[in-house]
């Protein structure tokens, strides 16, 4: 009888020690895991990333259509004269009204105007240019032909 009692006991050590897993088996569940998560959520980055550079090109085309409108709605002699070689440096965009915009998405955006002369025909016209910059990086360029 007692030599039955030691092989249960040996048989009930060794089931227990076959639960559970070893140090090496968790770190290669781990490694695996791991691997599997990057390679769900690495789209949600590249997604966020390209979000953010699509905001960034919509509120460029805005402040350059903004500033060509407030351009092209002065009179002809003015805008050679007030806007050939204008400049807001990044962080210092402007509103129509003239201060600069407060809320911190625009704090990398920095605005430069060109004007020009083109002939056509017997007519000098004038091209406005304005380029708009986000962080150094030309975002958008938007040009128009000015008549008098």
């Amino acid at each position: 009888m007692r030599i039955q009692r030691i092989s249960i006991k040996k048989m009930k050590q060794q089931r227990q020690r076959q639960l559970g897993f070893t140090l090496l088996e968790m770190l290669m569940a781990m490694v695996i895991l791991g691997a599997a998560a990057a390679g769900v959520f690495l789209p949600f980055v590249s997604a966020a990333q390209v979000q953010r550079e699509a905001v960034c090109q919509v509120l460029a085309a805005q402040l350059a259509s903004n500033l060509m409108e407030e351009i092209v709605s002065m009179s002809f002699d003015e805008i050679r004269t007030r806007w050939d070689g204008y400049t807001e440096a990044e962080g210092q965009v402007k509103n129509a009204s003239g201060t600069v915009f407060s809320d911190p998405i625009y704090g990398g955006f920095a605005r430069s105007v060109s004007v020009g002369t083109v002939q056509i025909n017997d007519t000098e016209c004038l091209m406005a240019s304005v380029r708009v910059d986000y962080k150094g990086r030309q975002m958008v360029r938007l040009q128009s032909l000015i008549a008098p």
